[in-house]
């Protein structure tokens, strides 16, 4: 087990990565001249659902690196990031329609208070995860987790769902609407 200062660094700096990562992504799709490949990780759109790709993949890439250095020596690594995730995308849901819910549009300050708030959020619930008794099996179903949510994510860059989540505000298409 690795040291709760030690931990607690780690928490801290993936909260700054991350949210670094997540205002970074959201300029990519454009700066790589809107790479069909690329928009599988980044947001191609101003809908709610693309934007959770901000969080998502800025985790994941975090944890690459974090893996490294503290994962074989804390418990519960793949679920603290699972679970992490997940509040961090339904911190985001849950302050965007709150507040859409009575402006009817969005704005601008709370979407990116939402996202560092999720991050933070999202950095606490793993730091606590790490530091609760080892489980294998939820380990292992965290890390399918983790896989399967990538892959609907990338999957409904291309081909989303035709709700209202999906829609980017902008123009009311859904997903890649422009393929080179």
């Amino acid at each position: 087990m690795t040291g709760k200062n030690n931990l607690f660094i780690w928490s801290l700096s993936g909260f700054i990565i991350v949210v670094i990562l997540g205002f970074i992504f959201h300029f990519v799709f454009v700066w790589t001249n809107k790479s069909t490949l690329i928009g599988a990780f980044v947001p191609v759109n101003e809908s709610v659902w693309e934007h959770l790709k901000l969080g998502l993949w800025g985790v994941i890439i975090f944890s690459l690196l974090e893996y490294k250095f503290i994962g074989g020596r804390v418990n519960n690594y793949f679920l603290a990031k699972a679970l992490g995730i997940l509040v961090l995308s339904l911190t985001i849901l849950l302050i965007y329609y709150s507040y859409s819910n009575f402006t009817e549009k969005s704005i601008l300050a709370l979407d990116i208070t939402s996202y560092i708030v999720g991050v933070l959020f999202c950095q606490i619930v793993s730091y606590k995860i790490y530091q609760t008794p080892n489980s294998n099996i939820c380990n292992k179903l965290a890390l399918l987790f983790i896989l399967l949510t990538c892959i609907v994510f990338a999957i409904f860059t291309y081909y989303p769902p035709q709700q209202e989540i999906f829609k980017d505000s902008r123009n009311n298409t859904h997903g890649i609407y422009k393929i080179k």
